[in-house]
């Protein structure tokens, strides 16, 4: 830990405790998310929460009166939206499962106008259904429906690509300029390779695509113009996204973010006469991971990256975006700012701004008078004064190895002897944890207890190496990590070592047993949500073996060496484990089936091992009812009060 570091946690003040919170605090959803502003400035767009489903709200944005709140019934609701022009937002629909709480996407969309006129289904298999009117019967299409380009230019039509929908996903999709008020599409180009995802230029014309054949090879197609064949540009065989295109800077120059031999991946700008690259940003530590544009999706202004707290990078400062992020970061210290929606002239803008203790509130940024008003909290009930810190560490791993995380404290607690639950995150691959609002790190921080979680090799963001030094060593390496960033923070007196419990869902809960079961003496108790326990079971069940794609996965990060599978497989050690264990799962779980949980609940219940068993109808990978979260938090938090002796 750097020494700045350490002397912020040990600051923490004794003074001004206050008693816990309600569980609802942090398991309800927040009220209020993606707010977009129209192109003309004119309206508000708001998602948030009805009667368990989301709804679209319209609002006037002199009035901030709503024109219409776009909701639908049965098993619909509101997924993701845009602004299609300045009366018309494009929706997709979101489907509740019979048997499943979290919904789920088919890449339909819907469109209606700011008033509620003109609403209809314009793509997907139900786009063709009669309208009742004059209105031109659009097209059933029986394919998932991606937006690629909103064609701001053009106010009656986007461009969409459609795949259509295969049980092998070997399939390659259509570009269609589609029309947003009557669904009719026209043909507007292919991609040559199954999957693929299409870039545009600043014209709106598809210039890239990118996608994987069905023998996992990653190719990236380029054309010099509109109508010209596709011509293969970038090829890998093992599918990795070594390169990606992220945006034209003119038009024979794109930015592209590649890693070539570098440990961190990098943004060039590269010359598609010369083919010359020039390098714009790397970091020496982290990966970028956020990319921001123009309004118009076109221009690439900024790139974010976080090795440890979020900072910006500006690659082109001359855009007008670059300089109001810097003066609206100027105005608004301690928190992270994001742009995320803007009028087609650039004179409004709506400005999302979160921290660790501020779960987010937007603002509307008006250049006029260069005022900032706030519109919405997203969780108005999270009062940021009693959230607590979260704050970067970083450890020498028993190899040598450089690990980083974070550490949630809680607020008014002396950071001395504190007891401790070590959260791993889920993937292991790709995922990381982040700065910024954790409603579970806070809810555990609430009640008197930090929280560590740790960017373990294997970990994405910090560079292909570091995160394929995880392929293979599920049940070791990775495992090691947690434990020594646990002995780590032990070490430094934060933690009481006999009070340190660990909890995790998916990817987590299989690290929840693992470690426990490497370090039985380390961990007080052992919380696995959704996790996996059955190695050789991913390879039989769920949703990642049934593609191509999935096990060619599986037999990259885990192999079949059945020998080591079982070995890290904590079903087969539960006679190592000391801690008493909570499991948690979803019955309808697809990616960590129940039969997970089911073979490690027998392997404990037969050596007679403490055991808590939660089993929640409907719900899959994760808890999406909020009732269900909050009884399963009552549930975790029981068990860590008794064996944390809280």
């Amino acid at each position: 830990m750097k020494p700045w570091m350490l002397l912020a946690l040990m600051l923490v003040s004794a003074v001004g405790w206050s008693a816990p919170q309600e569980i609802e605090t942090f398991s309800r959803n927040s009220q209020f998310q993606g707010v977009k502003i129209s192109p003309d400035g004119g309206h508000l767009a708001v998602l948030m929460p009805k009667d368990g489903k989301n709804v679209l709200a319209i609002l006037d944005a002199n009035t901030m009166q709503t024109t219409y709140v776009a909701r639908f019934p049965g098993n619909k609701q509101v997924g993701d939206y845009h602004w299609a022009n300045d009366e018309r937002v494009i929706i997709e629909l979101q489907y509740f499962k019979g048997w499943f709480t979290q919904p789920v996407s088919a890449g339909e969309w819907y469109a209606v106008n700011v008033d509620g006129s003109r609403a209809r289904n314009v793509f997907g298999y139900q786009a063709g259904g009669s309208t009742g009117s004059r209105i031109p019967r659009a097209q059933s299409t029986y394919g998932y429906g991606s937006i690629v380009d909103l064609l701001p230019d053009d106010k009656k039509h986007i461009l969409i690509s459609s795949t259509p929908f295969s049980r092998s996903g070997d399939t390659k999709p259509q570009l269609l300029k589609l029309n947003v008020y009557t669904g009719k599409t026209r043909k507007a180009g292919y991609s040559p390779v199954a999957n693929g995802t299409f870039l545009t230029d600043h014209n709106g014309d598809a210039r890239f695509v990118t996608g994987v054949t069905s023998r996992g090879v990653l190719q990236i197609y380029y054309r010099k113009k509109a109508g010209d064949d596709w011509a293969l540009f970038y090829e890998n065989e093992n599918a990795y996204m070594e390169l990606a295109p992220l945006a034209f800077a003119s038009d024979s120059e794109v930015y592209i973010a590649a890693a070539d031999d570098a440990a961190i991946t990098g943004v060039f700008k590269l010359d598609l006469e010369s083919g010359e690259r020039t390098l714009v940003y790397r970091d020496k530590v982290a990966d970028p991971s956020n990319y921001w544009f123009s309004a118009d999706g076109r221009h690439l202004y900024a790139l974010e990256v976080s090795p440890d707290y979020p900072e910006y990078v500006f690659v082109d400062k001359a855009r007008p975006e670059s300089a109001l992020l810097k003066g609206l970061l100027g105005a608004l210290p301690g928190n992270q700012v994001r742009i995320a929606s803007q009028t087609e002239d650039g004179n409004k803008a709506v400005v999302f701004a979160f921290s660790d203790r501020n779960p987010g509130t937007y603002y509307l940024y008006d250049k006029s008078d260069n005022s900032l008003m706030v519109l919405l909290q997203s969780r108005p009930w999270v009062d940021a004064e009693k959230s607590a810190e979260m704050t970067p560490i970083e450890f020498t791993a028993r190899d040598g190895t450089l690990v980083r995380g974070y550490l949630t404290l809680p607020a008014g607690r002396e950071a001395k002897n504190l007891p401790m639950v070590v959260n791993p995150h889920g993937g292991p691959h790709g995922p990381r944890d982040w700065w910024g609002y954790n409603a579970e790190a806070q809810l555990l921080a609430d009640r008197g207890i930090a929280v560590l979680q740790v960017n373990f090799r294997g970990s994405g963001g910090y560079g292909g190496a570091f995160e394929a030094a995880g392929y293979l060593r599920w049940g070791s390496d990775i495992q090691y990590d947690i434990i020594d960033a646990t002995r780590y923070v032990i070490d430094q007196g934060i933690a009481d070592k006999s009070r340190v419990c660990i909890y995790g869902a998916s990817f987590g809960g299989y690290s929840a047993l693992q470690s426990a079961i490497i370090e039985p003496d380390m961990f007080a108790c052992s919380v696995g949500f959704v996790g996996v326990y059955d190695l050789p079971l991913m390879f039989e069940e769920g949703d990642v073996p049934d593609s191509g794609y999935g096990l060619r996965y599986l037999n990259k990060v885990l192999g079949q060496d059945q020998a080591q599978l079982k070995a890290f497989s904590p079903v087969y050690h539960v006679d190592k484990l000391k801690a008493p264990v909570l499991l948690i799962h979803g019955e309808e779980d697809e990616r960590a089936p129940i039969e997970h949980a089911e073979r490690l609940k027998a392997a404990l219940e037969a050596k007679q091992h403490s055991l808590q068993w939660v089993v929640m109808d409907k719900e899959g990978h994760g808890f999406y009812n909020e009732d269900n979260r909050t009884e399963m938090y009552e549930t975790l938090l029981g068990f860590l009060e008794t064996h944390l002796k809280l």
